[in-house]
């Protein structure tokens, strides 16, 4: 008995891993969080992540300011989550 029981604990295992991120986008860390924190305002991170209608959210609230602030906060807290082997993030 080595480290699996079985063989298809193998599936299982890899089948748990592909669940967690179930229904969310992978991007690219580094240039979400670029994008984030230099074109925020416009809301062009979210385009890049595939959420068109928040993106024209931030497009629409852009003149007051607020989608700047927030933008700032996604792209750091982008940076800070752990990434895949490829370097891509799940949002």
């Amino acid at each position: 008995m080595g480290r699996y029981d079985d063989d298809f604990s193998v599936f299982e295992e890899k089948r748990e891993r592909v669940d967690v991120n179930y229904g969310k986008r992978a991007v690219h860390k580094v240039v979400y969080a670029l994008l984030a924190i230099f074109l925020g305002w416009l809301g062009i991170h979210k385009f890049y992540a595939g959420k068109p209608v928040q993106g024209i959210i931030y497009i629409l609230f852009s003149w007051t300011g607020i989608p700047s602030i927030i933008a700032f906060i996604e792209g750091i807290v982008a940076l800070l989550k752990d990434s895949d082997a490829y370097g891509n993030i799940y949002l």
